[in-house]
């Protein structure tokens, strides 16, 4: 009886009660568009910019990083094992390590830096993420755009460096800066060219947010670092770390506000909606409740109507919004890792959600409702 109840209620008033599950679908559909986008678009900026590069440097603690920075003879060696124990210790904020030994050598009237890499993989790094450096296989080197320039060759013909032939595996496009004059070739390739076996001069790492602010997270590793690491300083290149953080900062508000308002609407429209159906509905709940019916009863065919409406609302809403986003933002968004697709871990997400949208914006016809008198109804009739 108490769902045949319902379901003439709402057979009754099909007009309304088709309007607003239209009205609270297109909601939930807005809601997980909105989602979606902040999510994907997110995860595309900070692709954008760990594409950037490397934005912490790991160099010994007597080492002067200009000479880092400019490839001087006064770089400091180490041994290259110290790569591995760091990327082993997986608390740490940084990840993308990669060792590095580079010199200057003589090249076509002026002087490339050749450049031995070496990634080295942290355990929780995932394949679908990617290293920021891919190996080079051994007896091939990948050419920056003014080293290619230098040498005179092109990809896939033969270079010579030091003595030792090479495949140019790649030319790489040019980035503005001393990159372009780098000559990458294997690890241990460089090492034996320059006669420093197991040496390095610099290891490459990329610090990961966490979820956290750029000022906690970056405390954070530089006291790890000190405790663990005391004989190795870390140098941040700031602006890419804050470009990652901001690009996750702008699209977190950005959802929050936006759905702080379709919330907003929601619950202003079924507050509306439940307050003019209270008002229609006197005579009916003054006779339900003289032949003795409780409020609990008739507050019951409420909310189970208005949760009806909202399970089918969110159900609809969400794939609605699910198929659009996939729609128009998978041909427009850089993903490198998972594509623009359907999330169906959030459609309980979004039906719990809804639903308390829903008994929260009934508080106030439900609060009506209680308050009349049967007596007065009636008579009143």
């Amino acid at each position: 009886m108490f769902w045949k109840i319902v379901t003439n209620q709402a057979r009754y008033k099909w007009s309304v009660t088709l309007l607003l599950w239209a009205a609270m679908a297109t909601l939930v559909a807005l809601y997980t568009y909105l989602g979606n986008s902040a999510r994907f678009s997110n995860r595309s900026m900070q692709l954008i910019m760990k594409n950037l590069g490397h934005n912490l440097l790991i160099l010994p603690e007597q080492a002067d990083p200009l000479d880092t920075y400019l490839c001087t003879d006064k770089q400091v060696l180490f041994g290259q094992e110290a790569t591995p124990r760091m990327a082993a210790r997986t608390h740490l904020a940084s990840k993308y390590y990669t060792s590095v030994l580079q010199q200057r050598v003589p090249a076509g009237g002026g002087s490339v830096i050749l450049t031995g890499m070496s990634p080295v993989h942290r355990a929780d790094e995932t394949p679908e993420k990617g290293h920021l450096d891919t190996a080079i296989a051994p007896g091939e080197a990948r050419l920056g755009a003014e080293a290619a320039r230098l040498l005179g060759v092109s990809a896939n013909r033969q270079v010579e460096l030091l003595g030792r032939s090479f495949r140019v595996a790649a030319i790489l496009q040019t980035v503005g800066s001393l990159d372009d004059y780098r000559a990458y070739v294997p690890l241990e390739d460089c090492q034996e060219l320059l006669g420093k076996p197991g040496r390095i001069n610099a290891i490459l790492s990329f610090l990961c947010l966490h979820g956290t602010s750029l000022r906690g997270v970056s405390r954070y590793q530089e006291q790890e670092f000190a405790r663990l690491f005391p004989d190795f300083k870390i140098i941040t290149k700031t602006r890419i770390a804050q470009g990652r953080y901001l690009a996750r900062m702008t699209t977190q508000r950005y959802l929050r506000y936006l759905l702080a308002i379709v919330l907003c609407i929601t619950v202003v429209m079924i507050a509306v909606t439940g307050l003019q159906e209270v008002s229609e509905r006197r005579r009916e709940v003054g006779i339900f409740l003289a032949m003795g019916a409780s409020y609990a009863y008739i507050i019951g065919l409420y909310v189970a109507k208005l949760m009806a409406i909202a399970l089918a609302a969110s159900g609809a809403g969400f794939f609605i919004g699910s198929f659009l986003s996939n729609w128009l933002l998978a041909p427009v968004l850089v993903t490198q890792t998972h594509s623009v697709a359907v999330v169906w871990r959030q459609l309980p997400e979004v039906m719990a959600l809804t639903c308390a949208v829903v008994l929260f914006a009934a508080l106030l016809p439900i609060a009506k409702l209680v308050r009349m008198n049967p007596n007065a109804i009636l008579v009143e009739e």
